[in-house]
């Protein structure tokens, strides 16, 4: 017996050390059954019929597909078109000399082209890529189906079976067919790939030029990088080749690419939406007036048509001709600087900007016709010598005019201004020619695209409130409820982008990045490493915009509850407020994931960071996760709901919003009391609105003795039963309590619809008794009291009756 008891023993033991190792080998067991029946099972005879057609349909569509794919005539007439404009942008670039010695504009507008030309090139390219693969994928069903059909034929002679020799070397044929096909649309392919790479080659060596004497550019800003008006060396480059050089630059700037406008004529249908603006802002001119945001647009519909046109086809163009994107700056200035007058306060400031749209104009025409560099100083010197002197006596004029309270911004930016080409005239006198023309060209771009991210933000702020006022949105009960709210958040989005765009607009004009598009690049390439994840600039702009439209979303569908489906229904308010909390609940839960997948963090980093933050909670956030939890509860379970009437801490109060953490009562004095969730769960909290609003309310009266009781008790009902509010099934009540110290004392007791009301029911209800019983007689005591005095001094005694007077006779 003891013997089997140890060997059963020993089993156990043996089964307890190796049943961790039972799963390792059952899937060992099932690896090898597996690999010894993953040998391909190759059909009979019967099925090579059908294998053929099924191969002959293969064969078909895979010659069809490579057809398509060999077609590359479309392919070749652009590289041969992107090969005419290389050459095209390289004839003009070569008499314009070296491009170290260019302006800022020149530089950058050849580099944008060569840009453009290299996006093309790379789309091009990857164009063909996607075609290799198809053709590999191709390929690769067909090595699988040819290394199929010739293992299955040995398989068919080892069997000793008759084999039909025509299917087969039709199979073979049609392999082979597909092989050479395979080969020709490949080298086609290949060699077109090359002709590109060979073009992107020389793409690239002309902008590593160009991108060169951008970065010298920019480095030379702060740097001495010319002669000094003092300098006799400057003097003597006027001479008469330096006529002959402005005479080249006019006739430069003359040369215009007809073959871009034939590449990009459609651009101009963006004018189109423009004359429908002003024709609209001309036939609805009398109810846009009325839109104060809008009022600088009435008066100029044409121009602000023109100006909004001309903004889309500016950032539609790309990399547009020196002469183009010069033409649209000047009609964009002119329309904006029209649009811009209305702006202002008075005259004097329109003239102001009037100047600057001038000066603006000027010197973009100079650079445009690449003035030489001595008469483009003396233009900057003259420019300021004339600015400077009209500036000071409009910031006379204006102090005289309107006092020093009134128009200080404007005197500061005339200030401004004059220091700004106080700056640049000595930077020029001194030979600091690119500081000079830069900072000059800085400070009034940025000026002008501050005016028009200014009207811009009017504009489409005016737009977003015309359109939700006409009639087809007008009538949406959603847009009667929330259209002002969803005005207001449209509006704010809308200044996102256009601050966002305005800032990354003067990032290169400062010189900080050669180009909008490198700043991009740059600014999202920054990253933080953290352990194995790497957050960059990139990821938290995505998080924070996703958070950002994720709140949007929750609030525009909380709206559309609110007036599409709650007021159809008949909700409790506590009902809706529960719905709309949960609905934000999880939309935002959504969004937090989607933020946690952008930021590269899976579901099983979440787990550890929750480990982490429950670390947190349990030494310092527990009050807030309980009153957190507790809020869900009060959600869910709704022991309490908003516009309850609670009595919490003996204060009585309607609730008005239950939070994340806290519930909000207003009270009878209108004062608000911030009530944690937690404590509304676990302490006692009397509701007299949870089920019903009826409640009982109970008005004691005391009256003098000898009064008629039974004329007291009817007086009392019939107030009581007469009260508007009060609840005739039950009846109220009328009971004798007791003979108390000085009256004899009743009570009302009647339920009321409404318990808020207690108190106003109460009070109209002593009011009424208060006048009845006058009218009847019945005395309302006040407190009496029998005073016994057990011992005196004799001397106030003595007092007392000797003050008293003597008894007349």
């Amino acid at each position: 017996m003891v013997l089997r008891r140890r060997i059963l023993i020993g089993f156990g033991l043996l089964f307890l050390l190796f049943a961790p190792l039972m799963p390792v080998l059952a899937e060992t067991t099932v690896a090898t059954d597996t690999s010894k029946t993953t040998a391909p099972a190759f059909p009979g005879l019967s099925e090579l019929g059908p294998r053929a057609s099924t191969l002959t349909d293969f064969v078909e569509k895979a010659e069809n597909s490579l057809q398509l794919l060999t077609n590359l005539e479309t392919a070749e007439t652009n590289l041969a078109s992107f090969s005419t404009q290389l050459q095209e942008l390289r004839d003009k670039a070569a008499p314009l000399g070296n491009p170290n010695e260019w302006y800022i504009d020149r530089l950058t507008q050849f580099n944008n082209q060569f840009l453009q030309l290299k996006n093309n090139l790379e789309e091009l390219q990857s164009r063909m890529t996607e075609r290799q693969k198809e053709v590999e994928q191709i390929l690769a069903k067909h090595n699988q189906e040819r290394d199929f059909w010739h293992q299955w034929v040995h398989e068919l002679q080892a069997q000793k079976l008759v084999i039909p020799r025509k299917t087969v070397n039709q199979v073979k044929a049609l392999l082979d067919n597909l092989a050479k096909t395979e080969k020709n649309t490949t080298g086609a392919i290949l060699k077109l790939q090359e002709k590109t790479g060979t073009l992107q080659q020389m793409v690239s060596t002309e902008l590593d030029q160009f991108a060169t004497a951008l970065a010298a550019l920019r480095q030379a800003t702060f740097r001495k990088n010319s002669h000094s008006f003092f300098s006799p060396v400057f003097w003597s480059q006027f001479n008469p080749q330096l006529w002959d050089d402005s005479v080249q630059g006019l006739l430069a700037a003359k040369n215009f690419d007809s073959g871009y406008l034939q590449r990009y004529v459609w651009v101009f249908a963006l004018l189109l939406p423009g004359l429908l603006l002003s024709f609209a802002i001309r036939k609805y001119t009398h109810p846009l007036q009325k839109n104060l945001e809008w009022e600088f647009v009435t008066a100029h519909p044409f121009a602000a048509g023109s100006f909004i046109a001309i903004l889309l086809m500016t950032n539609v163009f790309p990399a547009p001709p020196a002469q183009l994107k010069f033409g649209l700056m000047l009609a964009g200035v002119i329309a904006g600087a029209i649009l811009a007058a209305r702006l202002v306060e008075n005259r004097r400031q329109a003239r102001m900007l009037y100047l600057a749209a001038l000066v603006l104009v000027m010197t973009s025409g100079f650079r445009l016709i690449n003035l030489p560099q001595p008469l483009y100083r003396i233009h900057i010197a003259l420019l300021a010598l004339i600015i400077i002197p009209i500036l000071f006596m409009q910031i006379k004029a204006s102090k005289k005019a309107r006092g020093d309270t009134a128009g200080r911004t404007f005197r500061s930016l005339l200030r401004l201004a004059i220091t700004v080409l106080l700056i640049a005239l000595v930077a020029q006198v001194a030979g600091f020619m690119n500081f000079s023309s830069w900072l000059l060209r800085a400070t009034f771009e940025t000026g002008m695209v501050l005016l028009f991210a200014h009207m811009l933000l009017r504009l489409g702020s005016g737009g977003i409130n015309f359109l939700l006022q006409q009639p087809p949105l007008s009538a949406w009960k959603f847009t009667k409820r929330s259209g002002r709210e969803l005005a207001e958040r449209l509006t704010r989005m809308l200044r996102i982008l256009v601050i966002t765009y305005s800032v990354f607009y003067l990032l290169p004009l400062w010189r900080l990045f050669a180009s909008s598009s490198e700043a991009w690049e740059v600014l999202l390439a920054y990253s933080l490493t953290l352990g194995a994840t790497t957050i960059s600039v990139e990821m938290i702009t995505l998080a924070l915009g996703t958070l950002y439209l994720t709140f949007q979303l929750s609030w525009l569908l909380q709206a559309i509850l609110e007036t599409r489906f709650f007021y159809r229904k008949n909700l409790d308010h506590g009902v809706r407020d529960a719905i709309k909390k949960l609905m934000h609940y999880g939309v935002v839960t959504i969004g937090f994931l989607t933020v946690l997948s952008t930021l590269g963090m899976g579901l099983q980093n979440f787990v550890v960071v929750l480990g982490a933050f429950g670390v947190g909670i349990g030494f310092g956030l527990q009050d807030i996760v309980n009153n957190f939890l507790s809020g869900l509860i009060l959600l869910f379970e709704r022991p309490i709901k908003v516009g309850d009437f609670i009595v919490v801490n003996d204060e009585w109060g309607t609730i008005s919003k239950i939070g994340l953490r806290s519930t909000v009562v207003e009270t009878i004095n209108h004062a608000e009391i911030i009530v944690p969730n937690s404590q509304l769960i676990s302490e006692k909290v009397t509701n007299w609105t949870l089920s019903s609003r009826k409640a009982r309310l109970v008005v004691p009266v005391g009256v003098a003795y000898g009064s008629e009781v039974e004329l007291v008790m009817r007086i009392l009902t019939e107030v009581a039963t007469n009260h508007p509010d009060a609840v005739q099934d039950p009846g109220p009540s009328i009971l004798f309590m007791k003979f108390g110290d000085s009256s004899l004392n009743f009570e009302i007791r009647v339920f009321i619809h409404d318990i808020a009301s207690r108190f106003r029911i109460r009070s109209e209800m002593l009011q009424q008794i208060d006048a009845r019983f006058r009218a009847a007689g019945i005395e309302i005591p006040f407190p009496q009291r029998d005073l016994h005095l057990r011992s005196i001094d004799e001397k106030v005694t003595e007092q007392i009756r000797g003050d008293r007077p003597e008894k007349m006779e």
